[in-house]
């Protein structure tokens, strides 16, 4: 449950929502604080486990250098 980064990412989103609404009254600050101390470490684990569990959908790139996902090649143009 650690490794799957769906679970992961509502946890930390979850986590910084409720430090958002703790930081607005007065009686809970000092716990949003604390809070704050540890929410880095969080979005390191975050985005750690998404790098390395995460999977990617989408088509492969092959020859090309970049690639989107919603347009066609042929449409995309010169810049």
């Amino acid at each position: 449950m650690l490794c799957n980064a769906n679970f992961v990412v509502g946890l930390v989103t979850f986590y910084l929502f409720l430090f958002g609404a703790l930081l607005q009254w007065q009686t809970t600050f000092p716990f949003a604080v604390s809070m704050l101390i540890l929410s880095p470490f969080l979005i390191c684990w975050m985005v750690y486990t998404i790098l390395k569990y995460g999977k990617y959908g989408g088509p492969e790139l092959g020859n090309d250098e970049f690639g989107y996902q919603d347009k066609k090649k042929d449409e995309l143009g010169m810049f």
